[in-house]
């Protein structure tokens, strides 16, 4: 009878739904219209949800005086400063959480999404770092539209595609006060407010999104303390932004008055999501005073003979009802991959002190593996461990994988393996054997690389690509559909 529950149980944790992230960026509010105000404009935020969550009350941009809506918006996804153009012209430079998530724990692009109501922030969505990039891009809804109109996309979108991370831009707010209306600019506020605790009800109804939900609302950057109708400089007025956290995994009825920054969110966002944000410079918001439930302070994984030792440790526990042990052997990137469940350690409850863990993965044939750790509370709750990597007995090789995505329009990726340091060319051919692009012609180290190509300029059709290091060549086939 006892296996019995324990197996429904188990049951029920797997129908349990993973947990999602959601930032509103309230456009150009500044913090003495906000909760500076109490609930003067903000009578929601500050009366209906401020109890049950945290409210950061030093929250500050505080770099160089960039306090403009494209700079800032990347800044909150990325985790480092981003001084990048506001016109919509330049991409972030460092990878954003949509690519650490995608590459890193392979969601797909429909699981990521940039809803906003300013056409510019289409930019947003993916980084120009060569390791990251298009690939990995967040969908986008991006259009010159009013805070209505992207709630009401908002609410299209999740309703269709369920994504796991969002980032919402409510522009009204910024538009009312360039155009010098005071009355507009707080109601503007207030008119946020509302669409603010609108979704927080649609996320505590929704079956996919309630009990397993982190909303931040914050902004892109202030106005003038001094003048209102603009911003963009280092005054208290454009740097001091609001940021209210509520749902899963933040502490209620909370106000923090410690000193923390914007691009503090995008590793806080990888804590909650399960992934590594290797670029960002912020700190977590969950490392101080807020720590996770159960804090999991190193996860390792050493490769024995035909064997796998995952070992991890524990610094705090807080009604943990264990660890379910997942897999997932990684092929050639186009193939599909999915995580599979090989094992459950039970947890230690409530522990302040350090908990060692231990778990054997036996008779793993040949490969490269992840491992994670989900990590289950006693009422289902979960989240995800950071993901460790192990080769185990492969025979090392020059290698050249199939191009993924293929069919493709217009952009493709070819990934390859180089053994020892060699002169290494990767050439794209047309089905007539003529050379269309050289996208490698350089001496290489041993290791993995790839490669971009974007056919942008070539016509639909059948192509080739030749990988060519040392004594070793191999060529595949790829297609352009337009």
């Amino acid at each position: 009878m006892k296996l019995k529950v324990i197996l429904l149980l188990l049951l029920f944790f797997k129908l349990s739904l993973a947990q999602n992230v959601i930032i509103i960026v309230v456009d150009g509010a500044r913090y003495s219209e906000t909760f500076g105000a109490g609930s003067t404009y903000i009578p929601h935020m500050n009366n209906d949800m401020k109890p049950f969550g945290v409210v950061y009350t030093n929250f500050r941009i505080a770099h160089e005086g960039i306090t403009s809506t494209n700079p800032g918006h990347s800044s909150i996804l990325t985790g480092t400063w981003q001084l990048i153009a506001n016109d919509g012209t330049q991409r972030p430079t460092k990878p954003t959480v949509f690519e650490y998530f995608r590459k890193e724990l392979g969601s797909s692009v429909t699981q990521n999404y940039v809803v906003t109501g300013k056409e510019k922030l289409d930019v947003i969505s993916y980084s120009s770092d060569p390791n990251y990039g298009i690939l990995y891009q967040a969908s986008e809804n991006c259009f010159d539209i009013t805070d209505g109109d992207v709630y009401s996309n908002l609410i299209s979108i999740m309703d269709t595609y369920h994504p796991r991370l969002i980032i919402v831009n409510l522009p009204d707010t910024d538009r009312r006060a360039h155009a010098n209306d005071w009355d507009g600019y707080l109601s503007a506020i207030t008119n946020a407010d509302n669409i603010v605790y609108q979704l927080w009800q649609k996320i505590q109804t929704d079956p996919f999104y309630q009990n397993n939900t982190t909303l931040f609302v914050t902004n892109d950057h202030g106005r003038h303390t001094t003048d209102y109708r603009n911003h963009g400089d280092d005054c208290d007025g454009c740097e001091h932004i609001m940021l209210l956290a509520i749902g899963r995994n933040v502490s209620q009825g909370i106000v923090n008055s410690d000193l923390h920054y914007q691009i503090d969110l995008g590793p806080t966002i990888g804590d909650l999501l399960g992934f590594d944000t290797p670029q960002a410079i912020g700190i977590s918001l969950f490392q101080g005073s807020n720590p996770l439930p159960v804090e999991i302070s190193f996860f390792t994984a050493t490769v024995l003979e035909n064997e796998v030792k995952l070992n991890w440790r524990t610094q705090t526990e807080i009604s943990n009802y264990g660890f379910e042990i997942e897999r997932l052997q990684k092929f050639h990137i186009e193939k599909l991959q999915e995580w599979e469940d090989i094992g459950f350690v039970q947890g230690y409850g409530n522990s302040n002190s350090p908990k060692y863990y231990s778990f054997v993965d036996e008779n793993v044939s040949s490969g490269k593996y992840s491992y994670r750790l989900k990590q289950i509370d006693t009422d289902g709750k979960f989240e995800y461990s950071k993901v460790v990597e192990v080769n185990l007995n492969s025979t090392e090789k020059f290698e050249l994988s199939q191009n993924y995505p293929n069919p493709f329009n217009p952009v493709t990726m070819i990934k390859y393996h180089v053994l020892e340091i060699s002169f290494v060319t990767l050439k794209i051919y047309d089905v007539l054997g003529k050379a269309v692009e050289t996208l490698v012609s350089s001496e290489k180290a041993a290791g993995d690389y790839q490669s971009i190509w974007n056919a942008e300029s070539v016509p639909s059709g059948v192509y080739f690509y030749t990988l060519q290091a040392g004594s070793f060549t191999e060529t595949k086939k790829m297609v352009v559909m337009k």
